[in-house]
């Protein structure tokens, strides 16, 4: 829907005031019918507060109202006002019953926010303010009421009908059309109300909860989706287990439904009981998904059940303590993933997010803290800052109480405020009680945005064995120009000799213990740590385990970084010290570049990867990643000011050596995967396909002549992971060979949609001249929808995030095609549209020439016309 960008209003934190009204219970009724759809909801609404007179506002947004009775008795149209977003009804007793009849149109609902249809199916998604899409109501996180929901349609074309709770009710009724009834014992916020009519196929299974109740598990899907079900029931289930043992959190409802969905806009949805999912975090076989869909289904399955203590039985008071169910949500994900796969790796995938995405968010114009203090779109803040970085937070709380004491904090919190809507300061407070600490200090990681600089300087005494580390943290300004205090961080920190042997630790200054490792505790601008009995002067692991959401500087030589990439004990750290020797060769040859003088590789970083193939690394999958040359985006963020064009020749250059002068390890190293690779699901399997893929994709850049290796391994494939190994080793290769695989892969697969949208994400992310001619001519292919938010972020988003080659075009001609989706899909779809728009944000930051052709294509969107309130605010704030 567009507005008036002159009436868009900015909500604030500051403001926020109790609702004037409660709704104890609402009865909906919803007639499905083709053209259109009759919702009668029933409240029972009574005053918080009995001396107030103040009229009932109710939000709503493109219904249609047919009739309104308070009391039963019919309101006049003198009685109450309508507007395009809400509806007040200017006088209303103490306690009333109020009855409104509305009618919407499902089918014409582009934006897939409320109730809308996705193929041949109805549903919905309620989360921020869909509901207000579907019926007028009080919708707000903190209202919170028993919803019972009856559900009429067509019995031949919508056999299944779904909503959230227990089914109390079905019938028949006349001219083939049907009825069920679901009833919800628990409140809940508007929000979380589900709803879903279909021709589905349903399968069943149960699980047994540590008290003894049986549980029915249901999934539902599309009939020639049942085969790719089996993994998501099975990840449900190991979810389900997880959060008992780890959290004591038991489920509370006699079934847990899950719904595969086509067309959605984010990646699933925790409504109560009814689970709506974007149907590519469901369906997964081996002859369809990789191994890296399997562990995004399993990671998405247990988010969105873990949400049901963290987000649906304890909710948000408002939207802006979004963080306090995402997340805590996303920690207890990510300590999920990590226990069912590995957790080095797990963390590693989890701190490129924040290196990359958001620290890139912080240092843009939507900075904003975990917990923002304004907002006009409350969409445009589900963002990585709320969502990792919040997780990130909670992360540095299990670091300092440790593992007993944090369970302590969250049994607290859960006994504290179950079935209520609360803020941050109450969750944070629970761990704080439940501790014996004061917090205070630490809660300036919610409110105060921007990435902490933490600078390091050491200082070794031969004489007193000493060793001081100084730790000095600073916060660069945001768009919201405050001054930011001290945060509280724990930097795990370890010593080592010139042999890669570990030194003890022996200091008097603020280092806290625990069966994790050591920390130096920093609080303050300045702080001093002293070790004491220090045979030599040591090189410092810093930041192990990704300890902190920070940038830590520490002026490491080439040589103490080598020897932390091959013998630091903290395994993360081994990897983080291959992306600091990478990213310092980078920089020191876009350097050289624009000097103007030739590249060259330093020869001790290719010996220093040629020992790493050489070790024994007992999971390969560790390996893969320790042999990954930073990215554009990972040394952008290590940049003041991104020079476009040097940083890709840099690390191209980079690439290409480091594949070349490897070859014969790399086909050595892929040889001996290929051998010990089953082709099953098990975890040692999927560690040895990422090493063997890696070394593909950088054997095919060493020469022309291992593109028949890509062929063969693409021709043999015994499942998905080695198909697109294949395919994106010779993704940027001009052979003949690179359009003849991909013709036959489309052949193959082209009655799979999430596998065609895997095809459209490769073609968008190659670096070819060509690509955005391609591009154009996939906007018309059959296998894109324009109207499917999944085929617009494999082809349109992937181009803009990661094909930095191409997007940054010199002429500006890729910024412009990205200006261009957006505008086209603002009116259609705001959300989606507003997505396309990170790539655009970070225009200030780029060398004039690009900043300047990036700013035109703001420019150009600002100026296309009256923009949705999700493109207007980024735009907006991007262009000040």
């Amino acid at each position: 829907m567009k507005m008036q960008n002159a009436k868009l209003k900015t909500t604030y934190l500051k403001d926020y005031q109790l609702p004037d009204f409660a709704i104890h219970s609402i009865d909906l009724h919803v007639e499905l019918n083709e053209d259109k759809t009759i919702v009668h909801s029933l409240l029972h609404v009574e005053r918080r507060l009995p001396q107030q007179t103040t009229p009932l506002v109710l939000h709503g947004e493109g219904l249609k109202l047919l009739s309104l009775r308070l009391d039963e008795k019919p309101l006049a149209q003198t009685e109450y006002e309508q507007t395009l977003q809400s509806l007040t009804i200017k006088s209303v007793p103490h306690s009333f019953q109020l009855e409104i009849v509305t009618e919407i149109l499902p089918q014409k609902n582009t934006s897939l926010s409320g109730l809308y249809r996705s193929g041949k199916l109805f549903c919905t998604q309620c989360e921020a303010e869909g509901f207000r899409r579907i019926t007028y109501y009080l919708d707000r996180p903190d209202v919170m009421s028993l919803f019972t929901t009856t559900i009429v349609a067509d019995k031949a074309k919508y056999p299944i009908l779904l909503s959230n709770g227990n089914k109390i009710e079905a019938g028949e009724l006349s001219e083939n059309r049907h009825y069920v009834k679901w009833q919800d014992p628990f409140k809940k916020p508007s929000y979380l109300f589900a709803l879903v009519a279909g021709d589905l196929v349903k399968i069943s299974d149960n699980y047994q909860t540590q008290s003894g109740r049986n549980v029915a598990l249901e999934i539902y899907v599309e009939a020639q989706n049942k085969d790719k079900t089996d993994y998501a029931m099975q990840a449900l289930k190991h979810a389900m287990l997880w959060d008992e043992k780890a959290y004591g959190r038991e489920y509370d409802l006699d079934v847990y439904m899950i719904v595969a969905v086509n067309d959605f806009n984010m990646g699933a949805m925790e409504n109560k009981g009814l689970n709506i999912f974007n149907s590519k975090y469901v369906l997964a076989s081996e002859k369809t998904a990789t191994d890296v869909d399997f562990q995004n289904v399993e990671a998405v399955i247990g988010h969105e059940y873990f949400h049901n203590w963290t987000g649906n039985r304890i909710t948000c008071r408002d939207w802006f303590q979004l963080s306090l169910k995402e997340g805590l949500t996303v920690f207890r994900e990510q300590q999920f993933s990590a226990s069912m796969g590995s957790p080095t790796v797990k963390r590693i995938t989890d701190a490129r997010i924040i290196r990359t995405r958001q620290f890139a968010e912080d240092a843009g114009p939507m900075a904003h803290p975990v917990r923002p203090e304004s907002y006009i779109e409350i969409n445009n803040f589900y963002t990585s800052t709320v969502y990792n970085k919040g997780a990130e937070v909670i992360r540095m709380l299990h670091t300092l109480f440790g593992q007993a004491g944090f369970r302590k904090g969250m049994d607290l919190y859960f006994e504290r405020f179950d079935g209520q809507a609360v803020t941050i300061e109450d969750f944070v407070k629970a761990l704080a009680d439940a501790n014996g600490t004061d917090l205070n200090q630490f809660f300036r990681w919610y409110n105060q945005a921007g990435t902490p600089l933490v600078n390091v300087k050491e200082a070794y005494d031969a004489k007193l064995k000493q060793f001081k580390l100084t730790l000095t943290q600073q916060c660069p300004k945001t768009p919201d120009n405050l001054s930011k205090e001290p945060f509280i961080m724990p930097i795990k920190v370890a010593l080592y000799d010139e042999k890669g042997t570990k030194i003890a630790l022996e200091c008097k200054s603020n280092l806290h213990k625990t069966s994790e490792g050591s920390f130096l505790i920093v609080d303050k601008e300045t702080n001093e740590f002293i070790f004491e009995n220090v045979p030599i002067k040591p090189v410092p692991s810093l930041l192990g385990n990704f300890s902190a959401p920070v940038k830590l500087s520490y002026p490491y030589t080439e040589a103490e970084l080598v020897l932390l990439m091959l013998s630091d004990e903290d395994l993360f750290n081994r990897w983080d010290a291959s992306q600091r020797l990478g990213t310092k060769a980078i920089k020191s040859l876009m350097k050289d570049h624009l000097a103007d003088k030739s590249l060259v590789v330093p020869t001790t970083l290719i010996e220093a990867y040629r020992e790493l193939l050489q070790q024994d690394i007992p999971e390969p999958a560790l390996l893969a990643q320790l042999i990954t040359i930073p990215s554009f985006h990972y040394v952008a963020e290590n940049l003041e000011i991104i020079e476009v064009d040097a940083l890709i020749t840099a690390r191209k250059t980079l690439v290409e050596v480091f594949a070349q002068s490897l070859e014969e390890e790399l086909a050595k190293v892929y040889q001996a995967c290929q051998e010990q690779d089953d082709g099953s699901l098990k975890n040692t399997s999927m560690s040895h396909r990422a090493l063997k893929n890696t070394c593909l994709y950088y054997l095919v850049k060493a020469g022309a002549k291992w593109l028949k290796l890509a062929q063969a391994q693409y021709e043999k494939a015994r499942n998905m992971t080695d198909k697109m190994g294949a395919l994106s080793a010779i993704n940027h290769s001009t052979s003949t060979l690179r359009q003849t695989l991909f013709d036959d892969f489309y052949k193959t697969y082209q009655k799979e949609d999430l596998v065609v949208n895997k095809w459209l994400a490769l073609q968008a992310c190659a670096d070819l001249p060509n690509v955005l001619e391609n591009i154009n001519k996939l906007l018309k292919h059959e296998g894109f929808d324009i109207a499917n938010p999944n085929k617009v972020y494999s082809l349109i988003n992937t181009f803009a995030m990661s094909n930095p080659e191409r997007f940054h075009d010199d002429e500006g001609k890729g910024y412009e095609f990205i200006a261009l989706r957006v505008i086209e899909l603002n009116a259609r779809n705001p959300q989606v549209a507003a997505r396309l728009l990170e790539g655009l944000t970070q225009w200030k930051r780029l060398d004039a020439t690009h900043s300047a052709l990036m700013k035109n294509a703001l420019i150009k969107i600002e100026s296309s016309g009256d923009l949705s309130e999700d493109v207007f605010e980024i735009v907006t704030k991007s262009l000040k």
